[in-house]
Order: C-alpha cells, then sequence, then structure tokens
C-alpha cells in the first residue's frame, strides 16, 4: 500500500510493552508488597487520567507490567544461614578495603535503591550466591572481593 493511503499518525502510536525477565520472579514479601503497592497507586492515576480525558496507554502498558509480575512472583521466606541466598544481606570489603553492603532481592525491588539492594539474577549476586563470611568472590573480570558477613535481617 502507499504511504499516501496510511495515516502518518499511526506510525509509532503503540507503546512497546516493558520487558519482562525470562527468569523465575522471585520476591521478597516486601517486593511483592511495593509491586502490589505501585499497582494500587497506578489504578488511582488511572482513574483520574481516564476522568481528565488523558491518554490511557502508558499507564495501561504499566498496569499490565504490574499485573504480570503481581501474578508471577514467588515469595521466597525470610532465610537463615551462614550462606548468602536470596534475602540475605552481604557485606563485601575490595582489595582497597572499601566496604558495600547488599540485600540479594527481586528485580523489580532490586530497582527502588539500587546503591543497597541487588537483583537475585545479577551477575555480582549469582557470584555470590552460596558464598560465606571470609570467601572470596569475584565477578565479569572484577578484582577479588572478601565476602565480611552475611544476615538475615528482616525487612
Amino acid at each position: 500500500m502507499s504511504r499516501a493511503f496510511t495515516k502518518e499518525d499511526d506510525a509509532g502510536d503503540e507503546l512497546p510493552e516493558l520487558p519482562v525477565s525470562r527468569g523465575p520472579n522471585y520476591v521478597t514479601p516486601r517486593g511483592l508488597e511495593l509491586l502490589k503497592e505501585a499497582a494500587r497507586e497506578l489504578a488511582l492515576r488511572r482513574a483520574s487520567a481516564k476522568a481528565a480525558g488523558e491518554d490511557m496507554r502508558a499507564i495501561d502498558r504499566d498496569f499490565r507490567y504490574l499485573e504480570a509480575r503481581i501474578g508471577t512472583a514467588v515469595v521466597v521466606p525470610p532465610g537463615s544461614g551462614v550462606e548468602a541466598r536470596f534475602g540475605a544481606r552481604v557485606a563485601l570489603e575490595d582489595e582497597s578495603g572499601e566496604r558495600r553492603t547488599f540485600r540479594i532481592v527481586g528485580e523489580d525491588e532490586a530497582r527502588t535503591d539500587p546503591a543497597a539492594l541487588l537483583a537475585w539474577s545479577s551477575p555480582l549476586a549469582e557470584a555470590l550466591l552460596g558464598a560465606k563470611a571470609g570467601d572470596s568472590v569475584s565477578w565479569k573480570g572484577s578484582s577479588r572481593h572478601i565476602v565480611i558477613s552475611v544476615d538475615w535481617e528482616a525487612k
């Protein structure tokens, strides 16, 4: 069909769906609550946007994403033990003595505080899984890091 017979405005009307990880959607209990809270807030935004006659495509797309993430959530209960696992808070020290602490959580929850939360599917978290205090870990060609502690503080 000739371009003369198509609406130029039609190009790009569709918003791409938000990418959803192909792996399991592991979440902490807090992570599931954050997803549900985001869905509730988006539902309120949707209602006011609809009443104002605003474009609903982005809101609807975001709502579909949240529904999918809530529907596929696998809640991992708080753990215990000496090994780094999902939900653990892990303190690391690099070769220069700098310390950083991360909590291993679900992908969506990790986006809420990237400085303190680490997605379980990230290369660093994969390197940490199963590590204990005193173990040395490295990932993606990085320098070695020593695991200082593993704890299970509930949040």
